[in-house]
């Protein structure tokens, strides 16, 4: 993903001491080091599959602002405060509130334009300072209470707005406040309905299957085999964007409609939408090979056509109740 910035402003949010610093002005994106520093945190989640699809409530106060912003109706130092006036009162009635900066920006990406609001959290590290005194030097190791996160830690709370389309996709975290556990930006910030990930739908998936299977006496493992073999057929063969549970439910459950329907009940229940997009991390994830554990402390890894059978491998239950695994056609050990 190729990002091009295009406007960056930084806002501090000291919820301890009560004293922000609302920046009137944006942050220098021809530099270098500030340029890079935003935009790969940028690329690090914005195509994750953590990040969650949402859509704006109707009467939503930041979609407004971000229709003004389109509109040319305000400026984006403006809406970018609104953003962060609106999370310094989410986090300061925390119950434990803890400091942050609040990165606003606009990006390009696929020919999107995205408004991108960026929580980072401050972190304690050491760093030296030098003191002169009476003409000596001093180099002392001082404690720095507002460190930025690196860019090799992925932002655990941000939201992404296509400001065209206003589509949204955010990350989010539980805070209590008030006593009550809120997910601060899809509830204060952005004020919007809010889908399960495809992370979170695809392990709902892959749970839901075992835990069907396990219920009604079927195989746990060959159910979970089942879903990985059907999602890499259909990645090569149809260049699938998305995932249809309903096919997932017939192809893990075929000639089992008790236990089919079961399944779709539960991942409806569940929140898992019909069709579950196909990003990056779920082809890795469901392309990859089946894993055996036993309590003897012996680990088996193996492609998921392989499961059942039996040219590869057999799953053999012995008179005493113990398995055994037998690999066959073996060529060579590495």
């Amino acid at each position: 993903m190729i990002v091009g910035l295009k406007n960056a402003i930084l806002h501090i949010l000291d919820v301890n001491s009560g004293i922000n610093v609302y920046s009137d002005e944006t942050l220098d994106i021809e530099n270098a080091e500030i340029n890079n520093f935003i935009c790969r945190h940028i690329e690090k989640i914005y195509e994750s599959a953590s990040l969650r699809p949402a859509e704006f409530k109707p009467a939503s106060g930041f979609k407004a602002k971000i229709r003004e912003y389109t509109n040319g109706d305000i400026s984006f130092v403006d809406m970018s405060k609104n953003a962060a006036e609106r999370l310094y009162e989410a986090y300061t009635a925390e119950a434990e509130p803890h400091s942050c900066d609040i990165v606003v920006c606009e990006f390009v990406t696929n020919d999107k334009n995205i408004v991108g609001i960026l929580k980072c959290d401050n972190s304690t590290g050491m760093t030296h300072t030098v003191v002169q005194d009476n003409g000596r030097v001093l180099n002392r190791i001082i404690s720095h209470y507002a460190i930025l996160p690196p860019v090799s830690r992925k932002i655990a709370e941000c939201a992404f707005i296509d400001i065209v389309t206003e589509e949204v996709k955010y990350a989010g975290k539980k805070h209590k406040i008030n006593g009550e556990t809120v997910d601060v930006i899809a509830e204060l910030l952005l004020e919007c309905e809010y889908e399960i990930s495809p992370r979170e739908s695809v392990s709902a998936v892959t749970r839901m299957a075992k835990k069907v299977a396990l219920e009604n006496g079927a195989d746990t493992i060959e159910a979970a085999a089942r879903i990985k073999e059907y999602v890499t057929k259909s990645i090569e063969e149809n260049n699938y964007e998305y995932i249809d549970t309903d096919a997932v439910a017939e192809t893990v459950f075929e000639g089992l409609p008790a236990m089919r329907e079961e399944f779709s009940q539960k991942i409806e229940k569940a929140g898992v939408p019909k069709k579950v997009e196909v990003n990056q991390y779920i082809t890795k994830k469901m392309t990859a090979n089946v894993k055996l554990s036993t309590d003897t402390g012996v680990e088996l890894s193996f492609p998921p056509e392989y499961y059942r059978n039996p040219d590869y491998i057999e799953i053999i239950t012995n008179e005493d109740g113990t398995l055994s695994i037998k690999i066959n056609n073996i060529t060579e050990l590495h």
